[in-house]
């Protein structure tokens, strides 16, 4: 059988390509694909401990079988736009020494440079600029990098805004992307991820935290400001869709925020479609007196 390979991040810089079709034998495993490309480029058996691999845009293990023409998509842990993410590294070890205030605004026009900083040149993971979400298939796939930033720059500058961003001091350190779950394509059509009911809700389907401030609970910080964000706004339930693999998490897959925190911001599962990826809700008090759309 043949499958499509996707290669991300360290996993496309170590094998010189962005994607590849691979032969397996008919009931190949996930391990069987992992040692014909260890063989093809040597290179990616070091990263072996620290991948993520998804078959068909779902995160899985290596006894995880591969059915033809399935996509497996290798994904290391990433570290955003490297040149960017040392400057905002240093810079955020200084806020810290300072008493650097933790502070949440909406992603307006004006901070669009805010963004770009935080993103760096990768656009927080191998060119998405948070376009996962709301675009799929080829069109996503085809705009990596200079298009999808573009996608999001526009979103950002037309309003409302398609997310907040977490500044320690003046730095930009911590994303989250939220909108009414109508706007994100993806979920429409994800299967794992379908409606559970008839009632609007609005969504955080994305996270993004800078390297240095990773493991420092910054994600349940975003996750209580969407909150009161979506309920200024007029929302009455807000969706997330955690993961929650019971191992050390790759920072490629956290992209969705993890279980645990979702629960500390006082969120519950609704809905388990597939091993490790709940759906989870939290329903809002309204602090609006009707819906109001930031600008």
């Amino acid at each position: 059988m043949q499958i499509q390979v996707l290669l991300f991040a360290q996993a496309r810089e170590r094998a010189g390509r962005a994607r590849m079709m691979l032969e397996l034998p008919s009931g190949g495993r996930v391990s069987d694909a992992l040692a014909v490309l260890e063989q093809l480029h040597p290179g990616l058996a070091e990263l072996r401990p620290h991948l993520a691999v998804a078959v068909d845009q779902k995160l899985v293990g290596p006894d995880a079988e591969i059915r033809d023409g399935a996509e497996l998509a290798l994904l290391p842990p990433v570290s955003g736009g490297a040149p960017a993410r040392r400057v905002a590294g240093s810079r955020a070890a200084t806020s810290r020494r300072a008493g650097a205030r933790f502070s949440v605004a909406p992603a307006t026009a004006e901070r669009w440079s805010d963004l770009e900083r935080l993103f760096g040149e990768r656009g927080a993971c191998a060119g998405c600029w948070c376009q996962w979400p709301r675009i799929r298939g080829k069109a996503f796939k085809d705009g990596a990098g200079a298009v999808n930033k573009r996608r999001l720059r526009k979103l950002v500058e037309s309003g409302p805004p398609p997310g907040l961003l977490g500044y320690l001091g003046d730095e930009p350190v911590a994303w989250v992307a939220i909108a009414p779950r109508a706007d994100y394509e993806r979920l429409a059509h994800s299967r794992t991820l379908a409606p559970v009911d008839d009632l609007p809700v609005w969504s955080v389907p994305c996270f993004f935290v800078a390297k240095p401030h990773r493991g420092r609970g910054l994600t349940v910080r975003m996750l209580r400001a969407a909150t009161r964000h979506a309920a200024e706004n007029g929302a009455r339930i807000l969706e997330g869709y955690p993961v929650d693999p019971g191992q050390r998490t790759a920072d490629t897959f956290a992209w969705w925020g993890l279980t645990s925190a979702f629960a500390a911001a006082g969120f519950r599962e609704v809905a388990r479609r597939t091993q490790g990826h709940p759906v989870v809700r939290k329903t809002l008090r309204s602090s609006a007196a009707r819906p109001r759309r930031e600008r």
